[in-house]
């Protein structure tokens, strides 16, 4: 097992204080694993030294020992490489005090953390990380982008994740290099596949193709493993949204957000990375005692669909999808906590005054389940709730299972 070690020492302090301790913490854990680093943090010049002499992003887990209080500031940048996380301290020089405060900055980024303060816990830290390195890998490493902004009425986002952010500006690059006619070529067997077709034009499936062909040049180009756009900014740009190629990507198991929304797309991320299934991501439309209505107009395309108008502006290709009946989950993450429960799909809902994808889900107490929820937007998602809520849980996220 590869550790990155690092220690924290503040400006006050003497390092010559520390030599000794430092030096039988590091000869200790090398008996039993490849120990890289071991550099004292004091300012950031110290953490670009580390940094381009250790590839920190190659090491399994890893230490972070405050020496000292105070040393929050630069031990905190190690939460770039996102590795799992055990924060040691020790019962003198403020350096439990400091590893609370570390350890609570990176778990708000959803990188495991774990403090302890003595060796028997250090080694059990290890131990249970590297029982679950498969999972972590698997969460820590996703790749992903936002394309645009986040929608200014999504009020309650707050992601503190890394990710890549891609331009509106670039992504009309790409569309400008999409002709007409590729773009009706590359949606031809999609609406040939379609239940019916109700209000889009040749002139709208040739946009909304372009729309999808420039999105997954994107995807390849900058390596996304999903993406959020923001997409309501296209509609007064080029005259279409972005729903078709979403709810395409989806299908085809790139998981695809709109309104730029991150927490809803790492949801579609975890869900698709650990499970294999898409997620319809909707807006709570209606609500009773004992059933919540979803809709949007955009959805995966895993039932028979019809193609639409986007509903609030009239333009671009939306889609009507009847999802699946069946046990399902549904799913609300919002920075490191997250929401489930237990749901039954019972059928399709129609209405011209909502989102075209309309669906009705049974739920007990769905009046309860809204008042503890994040925010609007959920995730449908066929997976068992039990077994996504104990998913999230090892994953770092404070889960509430209704």
């Amino acid at each position: 097992m590869k550790l990155g070690v690092v220690f924290g020492i503040s400006e006050l302090a003497n390092p010559k204080d520390f030599e000794k301790k430092a030096s039988e913490f590091l000869t200790e854990l090398a008996q039993e694993f490849d120990v890289l680093g071991g550099f004292f943090m004091t300012n950031k010049a110290d953490f670009k030294e580390a940094k381009a002499e250790v590839n920190f992003n190659d090491t399994d887990v890893l230490v972070v020992y405050p020496l000292t209080g105070g040393t929050e500031g630069i031990l905190k940048e190690f939460a770039v490489f996102r590795r799992p996380t055990v924060i040691y301290g020790d019962p003198f020089n403020n350096s439990i005090a400091a590893g609370i405060e570390l350890r609570e900055y990176f778990r708000e980024r959803l990188i495991p953390s774990t403090l302890v303060k003595d060796r028997n816990g250090l080694k059990a830290a290890l131990l249970g990380y590297s029982d679950m390195s498969e999972t972590l890998e698997k969460f820590l490493k996703m790749r992903l982008g936002l394309i645009g902004r986040v929608s200014p009425w999504l009020i309650n986002e707050k992601f503190e994740l890394p990710y890549t952010h891609i331009s509106l500006k670039k992504f009309y690059e790409y569309y400008d290099r999409v002709s007409e006619e590729e773009g009706r070529t590359a949606l031809g067997e999609v609406v040939k596949r379609a239940a019916g077709i109700k209000e889009p034009t040749e002139k709208d499936f040739a946009r909304g193709g372009r729309v999808y062909l420039a999105l997954k040049r994107i995807v390849e180009d900058y390596h996304l493993d999903g993406f959020s756009i923001g997409c309501f900014d296209l509609i007064g740009k080029i005259n279409t949204t972005p729903c078709l190629a979403l709810a395409i990507f989806n299908a085809e198991g790139i998981p695809a957000a709109c309104e730029g929304e991150m927490n809803a797309l790492l949801g579609m991320m975890v869900v698709r990375r650990f499970f294999n299934k898409p997620a319809f991501m909707g807006n709570v439309a209606d609500y009773g005692r004992n059933h919540i209505i979803l809709a949007h107009c955009t959805a995966p395309l895993i039932g028979r669909y019809y193609l639409r108008t986007h509903f609030e502006s009239g333009t671009g290709v939306g889609v009507e999808v009847e999802l699946p009946k069946g046990r399902a989950s549904l799913m609300k993450i919002r920075g490191r906590k997250a929401v489930v429960a237990g749901v039954e799909v019972v059928g399709r809902e129609k209405s011209e005054n909502r989102c075209r994808t309309q669906i009705k889900l049974r739920i007990d107490d769905a009046p309860d389940f809204l008042d503890g929820t994040l925010g609007n937007h959920h995730l449908l998602v066929y997976v068992d709730s039990e077994e996504l809520a104990d998913l999230l849980s090892e994953l770092g996220f404070d889960v509430m299972l209704y």
